[in-house]
C-alpha cells in the first residue's frame, strides 16, 4: 500500500506547480469522490495561482498559497493512493481528501481579491444555510451583509469563518452517516450468521424447527399423517427450512423492490442503500420461519391452520416481504441521516 499521504504534508511544491494528480496522472482506483476531488483541486489551484499573480508584492500572500498547495497535494494523494477495507470503513480516504479541500477553500478565501469577495458572498452563503442552524449569528450576519451588497475586505475573516462552521457540520453529519452504514454492515452479518444457522439447523435435524401445518388446529392434536409440509412431503425434510428460507428472501426482494419507487438518492459522501437492501434479505429469512412457527404453535386466536403446501409457502412469503415493518425504523434514521448530511436537502431537515 502507498504511503500515507500525511507523511508528504510538509513538502510542499514549489509555487505554481500543481499538485500530481492535476498533471495528467489517471486516477486508477474506482470512485466517483476521486473525480471531485481532482476536479475540485483544478479549480482551487487555478484560483490561487491567478489571485496570487493579481496581488503581487503584498507580504504573506506567498506563505498562505504554499499552505494551499500542500492541501491540495495531500488530497490528491489521498485521491491517487487505493482505498482498501481498514480505510474503506473507517473513511479515512474520503474524510481525508475533503478535509484538505476544504482547507484549501477556506484558506482561498484568505487570497482572493477584496473585490472577488462580494460575489463568492452567495457561495458562501448556501454553504451555511446547508449545514448550520438558521438562527447561527454568523449566518445572519453574513446574510445582512451580502443583502446590502457591501461586503469587503472587513468580511474576509466572517466569509471564512462561515464556510469553517459549515465544512465542520458537512463532515460530523457525514461522519454519522458512515458510522451508520458500518453498524449496518454489521448486522447485516451477524443477521446472516443468525438465519444461516437455523437453516442449517433446520436442514440437518427438521423435527427441531417444524414448518409443517395441519388442516386445522383441532388437527394438529390428532396423527401426525394429517401434516403437511413445504417441500410437499407427509413430514418434516430437510428441504422445508431451506424453502422457507428462499420464499422468505423472494418476500423481501419484493419489498425491496417496492421501496425503490419512492427512494430520493441525496448527494452525500456515503451511501446507505446497498446495506440497507442487504439487511432485508437476512431479515426476510427470519421472518419467515418465525411467522410459520408462530401459525403453527396455535398463538394466532380463529387462524384454521396451513392446509397445504402452498399456502404455506404463500405464507412464507407473505412474512418475507413483512419484514418491512421491522427495518422501516432502519429505513427512516438512514433517511434522516441522509437529509442531514446532503446540502441538496431541505433546509430543515427531519429531526434526529
Amino acid at each position: 500500500m502507498a504511503a500515507d499521504p500525511a507523511v508528504h504534508d510538509s513538502e510542499a511544491p514549489p509555487l505554481g506547480t500543481a499538485p500530481a494528480a492535476s498533471q495528467g496522472e489517471v486516477l486508477r482506483w474506482p470512485g466517483v469522490w476521486r473525480i471531485h476531488i481532482a476536479s475540485r483541486g483544478e479549480e482551487i489551484q487555478a484560483d490561487a495561482g491567478r489571485c496570487l499573480l493579481s496581488r503581487t508584492g503584498e507580504p504573506g500572500l506567498e506563505v498562505l498559497h504554499a499552505t494551499i498547495e500542500r492541501h491540495l497535494a495531500t488530497a490528491a494523494q489521498y485521491a491517487r493512493d487505493r482505498q482498501g477495507w481498514r480505510r474503506w470503513l473507517t473513511g479515512q480516504a474520503i474524510e481525508g481528501a475533503w478535509a484538505n479541500i476544504y482547507g484549501a477553500t477556506i484558506l482561498l478565501y484568505g487570497l482572493l481579491p477584496a473585490n472577488e469577495l462580494n460575489a463568492r458572498a452567495p457561495e458562501v452563503l448556501a454553504t451555511g444555510r446547508a449545514y448550520l442552524p438558521p438562527d447561527d449569528p454568523r449566518l445572519s450576519r453574513l446574510a445582512a451583509r451580502a443583502a446590502a451588497g457591501d461586503i469587503d475586505e472587513r468580511d474576509r475573516a466572517l466569509l471564512q469563518s462561515v464556510l469553517r462552521a459549515g465544512y465542520n457540520a458537512a463532515s460530523i453529519e457525514s461522519g454519522r452517516v458512515r458510522s451508520f452504514r458500518n453498524m449496518l454492515l454489521g448486522g447485516v452479518v451477524i443477521l446472516t450468521l443468525i438465519v444461516a444457522g437455523l437453516v442449517a439447523i433446520g436442514s440437518a435435524w427438521p423435527q427441531a424447527i417444524p414448518m409443517c401445518g395441519n388442516g386445522t388446529l383441532l388437527a394438529s392434536f390428532g396423527p401426525r399423517d394429517n401434516q403437511v409440509c413445504p417441500a410437499g412431503h407427509g413430514g418434516p425434510t430437510s428441504g422445508d427450512v431451506p424453502l422457507v428460507a428462499l420464499m422468505g428472501v423472494l418476500g423481501a426482494a419484493l419489498a425491496t423492490a417496492a421501496s425503490l419507487s419512492t427512494r430520493s438518492e441525496l448527494s452525500t459522501r456515503y451511501s446507505l442503500a446497498v446495506a440497507q437492501n442487504l439487511l432485508k434479505a437476512p431479515a426476510g429469512v427470519a421472518t419467515a420461519i418465525l411467522g410459520l412457527l408462530i401459525l403453527n404453535s396455535g398463538f394466532v386466536p380463529g387462524f384454521a391452520g396451513l392446509s397445504s403446501q402452498t399456502s404455506i409457502l404463500v405464507w412464507a412469503m407473505v412474512f418475507g416481504y413483512a419484514q418491512q415493518v421491522v427495518t422501516r425504523f432502519v429505513d427512516q434514521r438512514a433517511n434522516t441521516l441522509l437529509h442531514a448530511a446532503s446540502p441538496n436537502a431541505p433546509t430543515n431537515p427531519p429531526s434526529r
